[in-house]
């Protein structure tokens, strides 16, 4: 890939002629794998047994409610939380390409996401693919 033209993205830019360290695609799959998929299996986890010596009352309370389920509604239970899990993703992504606005007034902030590693720099968003529509074909 190379550089963006002004006001053009391109998908897995380089910045500055450097070989990219990071694609579009590898960021939005890590971001479900090790932050939608990982927070809900920890949030199961703290559920069936929350951590600490003192672990906080309204978590304990979730985890009675949770352990008094049948599996087949602790299943449900997990399908809800990932599926509330993938939507905050979805949004996220929306936010960083622009097409869900968290500002109010007319004129809104534009994201930039660049991955660095040393002196090696990949433009993430924007990008050829918009982010939140490459999650959904992935």
């Amino acid at each position: 890939t190379r550089p963006a033209a002004a006001g053009r993205p391109c998908q897995g830019a380089v910045v500055r002629g450097v070989r990219g360290i990071m694609e579009p695609e590898y960021f939005v799959k890590a971001l479900g794998k090790h932050c939608r998929d990982a927070g809900v299996e920890g949030c199961l986890e703290d559920f069936e047994s929350p951590p600490g010596r003192k672990p906080d009352p309204r978590l304990v309370h979730m985890s009675e409610w949770f352990k008094s389920l049948s599996p087949s509604d602790r299943d449900m239970v997990a399908k809800a939380m990932q599926e509330a899990a993938d939507a905050t993703l979805h949004g996220v992504l929306c936010v960083l390409d622009g097409v869900r606005p968290i500002e109010s007034g007319s004129e809104k902030s534009r994201f930039q996401l660049i991955a660095q590693k040393g002196a090696e720099q990949s433009i993430i968003c924007p990008g050829g693919e918009e982010l939140h529509v490459l999650k959904q074909s992935l």
